[in-house]
């Protein structure tokens, strides 16, 4: 079976094609939806599918926004000044060019995926996502087409940077399950608006930091992160029907920052493993007071190349992303329950 490096490195010239494509696309569109481009088109060359990426970006392409006009270049030293603000995404996009350009694109991973990490809400989760797609890429093959997405993805977490309130420092004794049965709900229920929208709501959640960090420590990070998302995969085919869209973030949010951990210092694996269990539980905070429980699936689940098919012929950015992430994670786990998730959200999105 071809390793996902072996399946991005056949698919290089069609990747680095269309990310070529996608340099003069802003970061969003409509004004405030993530543009789901790049990662798409690394998810469909990681799933054996890149002669569907130019067809796909083609289609997409019209809807994205121009990007931001440049407006002062990001102080150096005070970087943190500009977090948060999507008007400096191109400030921040040549930021990180430069930094790149100058120190190598690991040792900008190494810098700035912490400095960044706890802004992990960051475009409803995008921001994350996109960045360990980009260093997917990267670590298949250092391109010039990568390092510019690499960039780029970094920009817009920077540019999107949101918090969540707590900090687990380990000292919980909670095994997973146990901990996701104790995130406080949110007692207005899901609020109106965007995913972004509802997770800013999370700092007015009494009890959630207290929540969050009664999670015990991992043993194995690296463990511990495929588990996170494995418990995630199956919130979403319990309790994902109503906000089908949010909970599928829950999944695919850490597979993709759990697919950078060997890149990563282990500090800061264990640090990303943190950031990432806030992020999941924050998403169930704020969606799960709608949800109604269903039970988990019984039977066998669909075979991968099924799933692949139906995940392409349905084109959803998030069915596509999301079969590919669960994919991921079975091959690594043998978890037939991921494939349940996969062909369960092949139901539900793209969501009405």
């Amino acid at each position: 079976m071809m390793t996902v490096h072996s399946m991005l490195a056949a698919g290089a010239d069609v990747l680095d094609e269309n990310l070529g494509r996608l340099r003069d696309a802003g970061p969003e569109y409509g004004g405030t939806l993530t543009n789901h481009a790049p990662m798409v088109a690394e998810a469909l060359v990681s799933l054996r599918r890149p002669e569907l990426v130019e067809d796909w970006i083609s289609a997409y392409l019209p809807q994205l926004d121009e990007p931001f006009g440049p407006l002062e270049p990001i102080p150096a030293a005070h970087w943190r000044t500009a977090l948060g603000d999507l008007r400096r995404a191109t400030d921040w996009q040549t930021f990180f060019a430069t930094e790149i350009a100058r120190d190598g694109w690991r040792t900008a991973l190494h810098t700035w995926w912490p400095r960044l990490l706890p802004g992990v809400a960051a475009g409803a989760t995008h921001g994350v996502i996109r960045t360990s797609h980009a260093v997917r890429g990267l670590a298949a093959g250092d391109t010039e087409e990568r390092r510019a997405e690499f960039a780029t993805a970094l920009a817009y977490w920077a540019a999107r940077y949101a918090p969540l309130p707590g900090l687990p420092l380990g000292t919980g004794r909670l095994p997973l399950g146990r901990a996701v049965e104790g995130i406080p709900l949110h007692p207005g229920g899901v609020h109106p608006g965007l995913i972004r929208d509802r997770l800013n709501t999370v700092a007015d959640i009494d009890g959630f930091p207290a929540a969050v960090s009664a999670l015990r420590a991992p043993e194995d990070v690296g463990a511990a992160m495929s588990d996170l998302a494995a418990t995630f995969a199956r919130v979403f085919l319990t309790q994902g029907r109503r906000w089908p869209t949010a909970f599928v973030h829950a999944v695919t949010a850490p597979v993709a920052a759990g697919s950078v951990l060997p890149l990563l210092p282990a500090d800061t694996a264990r640090a990303t493993h943190d950031a990432l269990w806030r992020l999941a539980a924050g998403l169930y905070s704020v969606h799960a007071p709608d949800a109604e429980t269903e039970p988990l699936p019984l039977g066998e689940p669909a075979a991968e190349e099924d799933l692949i098919d139906r995940a392409v012929a349905n084109g959803d950015e998030h069915a596509i992303k999301l079969t590919e992430a669960c994919l991921r994670q079975y091959r690594s786990t043998g978890d037939h329950m991921l494939l349940h998730a996969a062909e369960h959200g092949l139901t539900l999105l793209p969501e009405a």
